[in-house]
């Protein structure tokens, strides 16, 4: 299936698949970043993961992202306080990404 999948994408199709990952992924981060509460762990480079430091624990977070029909990140409060992992891929679409910041907004505008 992977072949396939790749293989429709023709000669120059993982640089094309990785080129959207990288750039939806940045996209959401600053929309994410921009967000009051909410900020990027890390500095530097990253490729379609990044952490990002919430008003209130992750595990919540998801509960009320469900109540929007999105799933949210990996919860990795263990690690990083208030950490949760967000992963963004070219199957991603921009209203997707645009629906997650808002609900986020939302969410963090009542911590």
């Amino acid at each position: 299936m992977s072949t396939v999948y790749m293989a429709s994408f023709g000669k120059q199709g993982l640089r094309r698949v990785a080129e959207l990952c990288y750039h939806k992924a940045h996209y959401a981060a600053s929309l994410i970043d921009d967000i009051p509460g909410y900020s990027l762990a890390l500095d530097g480079t990253f490729f379609q993961e990044f952490v990002v430091i919430c008003p209130m624990p992750p595990s919540e977070i998801n509960e009320r992202l469900l109540d929007h029909k999105i799933i949210g990140g990996l919860d990795i409060d263990g690690q990083i306080p208030n950490g949760m992992l967000v992963c963004v891929t070219e199957l991603n679409s921009r209203e997707e990404i645009d629906r997650l910041a808002a609900a986020l907004a939302e969410i963090g505008a009542t911590a």
